[in-house]
């Protein structure tokens, strides 16, 4: 059995063009030179060269194209190349590009762009985790992360601010959850603080302690080993950006909640910059200046 002999490059010397070119100027120059006057000898020279620095200036910016074209394909190929050593990264990569063609293959004009208008909001969002911010809106979801966050063996302290406008705050299953998780990491050893913002309506300007609606729950978590202060939300209506619930989860990361006037989650906002955390911490000195430890609230009766 004949076996093919592998392809072996020849020299461009001796291509066919290279040699007819250098032939057909060779004979050209040589009949210019024997019957040619002294001037048409150096015209005909001048263009020769003209003609030949040409081709080499287009050599080079072909040469110039194709770098920039090789250097482009590598750069694409270096992003998968990255993040094969992430599966999980991958695999997202990989449907994301699934996506990606399955889009640029529609043929309804109108579906096409609103799905190219939908995938820049996507890309944005990914921007955004990519500079350590993740954004949850309108979803409960977020209390996942919250309670990974409140577990993870590094956590030695976890600062909170609540902003409590009605006496259902963090009452429902999902609320009941995270406070399960708070005492469950003061029990590890973490030292969970809290500063409780009361609006008017659970802690009257005159009365000597919070409403009964929410003073049971004030209660439990000093009992339970939360660190609590308490403050009215008048108090501070002249620092308008101490009002936001908030989460310092040491020196990892700040949350950021915003709720509607039910107490439901409008959108919580994690943020691993150090900066933020930082201008939390500021927040949260200033906020104390206010607040009143709870154990020097007189008792309920």
């Amino acid at each position: 059995m004949s076996r093919e002999q592998p392809l072996q490059k020849r020299s461009a010397l001796l291509s066919f063009r290279f040699l007819f070119s250098a032939a057909l100027g060779s004979v050209l120059m040589g009949l210019v030179a024997a019957f040619g006057t002294l001037p048409t000898q150096l015209a005909t020279l001048g263009c020769l060269v003209s003609v030949v620095g040409g081709l080499f200036l287009t050599y080079l910016g072909q040469e110039e194209e194709r770098e920039r074209r090789r250097n482009a394909a590598f750069e694409n190929l270096s992003v998968p190349l990255a993040l094969a050593g992430d599966p999980d990264v991958f695999r997202v990569y990989r449907s994301l590009c699934d996506g990606l063609l399955a889009v640029a293959r529609l043929s309804d004009g109108i579906l096409r762009d609103a799905a190219v208008q939908k995938l820049e909001s996507v890309a944005a969002q990914v921007a955004e985790l990519g500079e350590g911010r993740v954004v949850f809106a309108l979803t409960e979801s977020w209390r996942t992360v919250y309670e990974h966050l409140l577990m993870s063996p590094g956590l030695k302290s976890y600062r909170s601010v609540a902003w409590v406008r009605t006496k259902d705050y963090w009452q429902d299953a999902p609320g009941r959850q995270s406070m399960r998780a708070n005492f469950e990491a003061v029990g590890r050893g973490v030292a969970v603080e809290r500063i409780v913002i009361l609006s008017r309506a659970l802690w009257p300007s005159r009365a000597p302690v919070p409403e009964a609606g929410i003073y049971p729950w004030l209660a439990e978590q000093h009992h339970r080993g939360v660190r609590l202060w308490i403050v009215r939300e008048a108090e501070i209506s002249r620092e308008p950006d101490l009002l936001c619930d908030t989460g310092i989860y040491g020196t990892r990361a700040v949350g950021i909640q915003e709720q509607d006037e039910s107490s439901r989650t409008l959108k919580f906002t994690l943020d691993l910059d150090l900066q933020r955390v930082r201008e939390a911490e500021e927040r949260w000195k200033r906020l104390l200046l206010y607040a009143t430890e709870f154990h020097r609230v007189p008792r309920a009766t």
